[in-house]
């Protein structure tokens, strides 16, 4: 064969590789529109701190081949925005919780972050629909600075099985229904909370007082880490194929049976304002 043919047609063989690599890549991007959300804002004007590096939040992961993609922190940013700008009468948005201290008249600083991303394609919930799990970690400050309390809470959302394409579409609305999910349990359990008591009155938040080393106080200020699984609610669904924090990894076969053991003292539960408990999410967002 002659030299420049053979050259040629390796170029055209590596130009197909590429090609056929650059489509086993699947871009997940959450987009939407938040209703109008149908609750009386606390009388309070709060700062949001949005980073940068959340704003550009990316999860990155590759099963089987495929490589996905999850741009999710554009649409963390504007959610973020609308859902404070809702829960209280002025929300002022900020990079940095530096930069939100020096705003003048606030009274509590919150800073929603992104802790986990974690999905399930159909095929991995017996071919009826995809799944995504977004898990959040809200830090609320005082106005000066001070850490208050750390909130946590999980989305969860679903989309149709895809029938064509690489699933991207799926993702995306699961993505962003997960979103929605979150923000409807913010908006409806905040002002539960203790923390949200001094809001609720225009009253700043101060900084707590350490309770005493090994008290009840302390250990009941301890944070419920705990990863939530994606939900599954169709029957035939297994759900021992849910992605964990480590969504590549499966969950191991459960051990034999062994002797029970020995009742253990009760341990104190953590605070109300620690950890938002999933619920069945507000009609309007």
């Amino acid at each position: 064969m002659h030299p420049r043919r053979t050259q040629i047609l390796t170029y055209s063989f590596a130009a197909c590789a590429m090609l056929l690599l650059g489509c086993t890549k699947v871009a997940v991007r959450p987009e939407g529109e938040l209703p109008q959300a149908l609750v009386i804002a606390t009388p309070a004007k709060v700062g949001v701190v949005v980073s940068n590096e959340t704003a550009n939040y990316v999860h990155k992961e590759t099963r089987a081949s495929v490589d996905y993609e999850a741009q999710i922190g554009p649409a963390h940013k504007q959610m973020v925005k609308e859902v404070f700008e809702d829960a209280f009468t002025q929300a002022v948005m900020f990079d940095s919780v530096d930069a939100a201290r020096l705003e003048p008249g606030l009274l509590a600083i919150f800073e929603p972050r992104i802790e986990q991303f974690s999905f399930a394609m159909a095929k991995e919930t017996g071919g009826v629909y995809c799944a995504v799990t977004i898990r959040y970690q809200i830090a609320i400050y005082a106005p000066t600075g001070e850490l208050i309390d750390t909130l946590t809470l999980t989305g969860y959302g679903s989309g149709p099985a895809p029938k064509l394409g690489n699933g991207a579409d799926e993702l995306s609305l699961a993505g962003y229904a997960a979103m929605r999910d979150a923000a409807a349990k913010f908006l409806t359990q905040f002002n539960t909370l203790e923390v949200a008591k001094p809001l609720l009155a225009s009253q700043p938040l101060k900084p707590k007082v350490a309770p005493a080393p090994g008290s009840v106080e302390e250990m009941s200020t301890v944070a419920d880490i705990a990863i939530e699984a994606v939900p599954i609610n169709d029957p035939p669904v297994v759900q021992t194929q849910t992605p964990t924090a480590t969504p590549s990894s499966r969950p191991a076969s459960p051990p034999p049976a062994s002797p029970a053991p020995p009742p253990e003292a009760p341990q104190p539960e953590a605070s109300p304002s620690q950890k938002m408990t999933p619920a069945t999410p507000a009609t309007s967002p």
